[in-house]
């Protein structure tokens, strides 16, 4: 809906300007999600991933990197890290591995899953790789039938 210059989000719900939504259709219509709404809708669509498995692997995670552990405090929504070596282009959703910082998505992972595997020698990135946060949420999820 549009009503003198302020559009409601389909996503949020929540009455905003004109100026919050990226684009217009071919009509001159303001997309129906604004920015934030359809950023999370694209990550959520790449990653082959719901809303509400992102929350939940958040609380999961009790709101920190699964990596370093440093609490999220708001802002920029954590990466949602997944295994490049799964899919051949984008994810399927199974190769999600957990919530993970900037510095220790492009840092850290990045740098550490290109070295050779015989240079692999840090624990803490090693316990992730191995047992990701995703996966034992996805059996703890299995196991309770849900």
């Amino acid at each position: 809906m549009v009503e003198r210059g302020i559009v409601e989000c389909l996503g949020c719900g929540l009455g905003k300007p004109r100026s919050d939504f990226s684009a217009v259709n071919a009509s001159g219509a303001p997309r129906p999600y604004c920015k934030p709404c359809n950023s999370e809708r694209v990550r959520l669509n790449n990653y082959k991933v719901t809303r509400e498995f992102v929350s939940l692997l958040a609380r999961f995670q009790q709101d920190r990197c699964a990596v370093c552990r440093r609490a999220h405090t708001g802002g920029k929504a954590m990466h949602l890290d997944h295994d490049h070596a799964c899919c051949a282009q984008g994810s399927c959703g199974d190769c999600v591995r957990g919530l993970v910082c900037n510095n220790c998505n492009l840092l850290g992972l990045a740098w550490y899953e290109a070295l050779p595997l015989e240079l692999r020698t840090f624990a803490l990135l090693n316990d992730y790789l191995a047992d990701p946060p995703a996966k034992r949420l996805r059996a703890a999820i299995g196991a309770a039938g849900g």
